[in-house]
């Protein structure tokens, strides 16, 4: 596979820029890829031309897994980052979000005008931490459409900066926490310096799921599961994980990519999920484990062993059979797996 593929795909994800990567998983110029950026067509496979004349169909594709263009079969990977929480304010409800946060893998940043709150967050392990003025903070702060802002702050004349510095910004979330006399506060004069309504009305406010909390650690699940729950709601494939694409870029190796691109009933891992496989006999990602990720390391193995091209190809792993239930994979499933030299 051309290594410029991912060169372009690890800088989309590092831009947070909305990006789409194709697979023609039927007839037409089988195992091609296409790369849709930002709506742009800004890579494609050599010697094929099925995107590009289909470029008015897959320019509005904006969900994730196996569709059909053209009456050709396509796996649509949205690529994204890995996700960030912003938390605007450093009080008792911000310490124990950072905790939870960090426990689901998201990257925790906080934006503090207080030394003494903020020195607490940077002591409670929060990724990064901006100790100066809301407002100037968040003028700097590159955001993506996988940032997640939870506004926490004192007071509503801050809320009300946060705000309005945030809704200029891509993001994935936007929760204000207050009282329904402070939030109309922030709303209305949101409103009235001409920001658009559709753009209010994203605000989540009351934050968090209503699970009647009331300690600052309770209050943190309430928006934490919120958070999860519009993470989870969004079709996008988390498949490459930290140092993959960095093994790809940087090594001549043979290496096998194996993703997941359909599944049937249950299994241990969905659709997106990855598992680069070296010809040492390791691996970065994973597809499951058990006997989804043997089956596959097998017929990886055969490809590793030999110097002779191969194309891509599909396999299927059945999840329900004797064997899966003997090694413990009761999933009940079936998973379609896709096989690609890089």
């Amino acid at each position: 596979m051309d290594k410029e593929l991912y060169k372009i795909i690890d800088e989309s994800k590092k831009k947070g820029l909305r990006t789409f990567v194709f697979t023609s998983l039927g007839d037409k110029d089988y195992g091609s890829k296409a790369v849709l950026r930002e709506g742009e067509l800004v890579w494609i496979s050599p010697d094929t031309s099925f995107f590009k004349d289909n470029f008015d169909e897959i320019k509005n594709i904006t969900k994730a897994g196996i569709t059909e263009i053209a009456g050709n079969r396509v796996y649509v990977e949205h690529i994204c980052n890995v996700s960030k929480i912003v938390i605007c304010g450093a009080g008792h409800t911000s310490i124990a979000l950072i905790k939870m946060g960090q426990m689901i893998g998201c990257e925790m940043i906080v934006i503090e005008d207080r030394e003494e709150f903020a020195a607490k967050a940077k002591d409670e392990g929060a990724d990064r931490v901006y100790c100066e003025d809301f407002s100037s903070a968040l003028k700097k702060f590159d955001s993506d459409y996988d940032t997640y802002f939870v506004v926490v702050t004192r007071g509503h004349q801050w809320d009300k900066e946060c705000i309005r510095e945030i809704l200029k910004k891509p993001y994935a979330y936007v929760g204000l926490m207050g009282a329904k006399r402070r939030v109309g506060f922030v709303l209305d004069a949101i409103r009235s310096e001409g920001y658009p309504e559709e753009k209010i009305e994203e605000i989540y406010t009351p934050i968090g799921l209503d699970i009647k909390s009331e300690t600052p650690a309770e209050i943190a699940i309430s928006i934490l599961a919120e958070i999860i729950s519009v993470k989870n709601s969004k079709t996008r494939n988390v498949g490459y994980v930290e140092g993959m694409l960095e093994k790809i870029k940087e090594s001549n190796e043979r290496m096998v990519m194996a993703t997941i691109v359909d599944k049937k009933g249950s299994a241990p891992r969905g659709v997106g999920a990855k598992a680069l496989f070296l010809r040492d006999g390791s691996f970065i990602g994973t597809i499951g484990g058990g006997k989804a990720e043997h089956d596959i390391m097998v017929k990886v193995d055969e490809v590793l062993k030999s110097d002779e091209d191969i194309k891509p190809y599909l396999l299927h792993v059945n999840l329900t059979d004797s064997e899966a239930s003997l090694e413990g994979m009761v999933c009940g499933g079936r998973i379609e797996v896709l096989i690609e030299p890089v």
